[in-house]
């Protein structure tokens, strides 16, 4: 009776583990399916999103707000270039220009010797230029304008300079006339272009440089 008591106590714990294994095993199983589906449908909405908004950047309405946008910036740097780009001086015009200005009897028309002789310019510096030098020592009117090589700008304007200074001595002292054109001269920089104007009608002269360019 005992022995028959103990089998059917251990049939009964054997039962309850099986069915504590279904019972864990189907558990396990319905978390891991559940666990893929929210994975699944986490990864539809990232597809989602991602393609609305690719629809929504590439749709005609945003197609043309960018393409309306690209027109307006090119517009402002093409009308911007305008203003700030250098015009290309016609030193024929010029030449002409500032020779009907001119006091004939002070000034003649300067050449490469000229401009190594007053200014220590050389070949290597300039492109083109057109230059009134004073025919005597006790001159102040001179002009110079010269279109410089890329980079040279700075040095040839120091080298005017430097005659500026030199002239501002020499007449100081005994030409107050002279010392005074060459006090109010100007020298400017536009770009690759240097100009030196020294004379008594130097505003006169500068609106015949102005109407020089191309």
């Amino acid at each position: 009776m005992e022995n028959n008591e103990e089998n059917k106590v251990e049939k009964n714990i054997e039962k309850n583990k099986e069915l504590i294994e279904e019972s864990a095993a189907s558990a396990n199983f319905e978390h891991t399916a559940r666990l893929r589906t929210v994975d699944m449908e986490e990864s539809k909405k990232k597809v989602f999103n991602v393609s609305l908004k690719h629809s929504i950047k590439t749709s005609p309405r945003y197609r043309k707000k960018y393409a309306l946008l690209i027109v307006i910036v090119l517009a402002v740097f093409i009308g911007a270039y305008q203003f700030v780009k250098v015009k290309e001086m016609d030193f024929k015009l010029l030449q002409k220009n500032v020779s009907s200005k001119i006091d004939g009897v002070d000034l003649k028309k300067g050449d490469d010797l000229t401009l190594r002789k007053l200014y220590a310019i050389n070949e290597t510096e300039y492109s083109d230029f057109v230059s009134f030098a004073p025919k005597s020592n006790m001159v102040a009117d001179e002009i110079l304008i010269i279109k410089c090589k890329p980079g040279q700008a700075d040095q040839v304007m120091a080298k005017i300079q430097k005659r500026v200074e030199s002239q501002t001595k020499s007449f100081k002292d005994y030409a107050p006339q002279q010392y005074n054109i060459i006090t109010t001269s100007e020298l400017k920089k536009k770009g690759d272009y240097v100009i030196f104007v020294s004379a008594k009608n130097i505003a006169a002269i500068n609106d015949e440089i102005k109407a020089s360019y191309k």
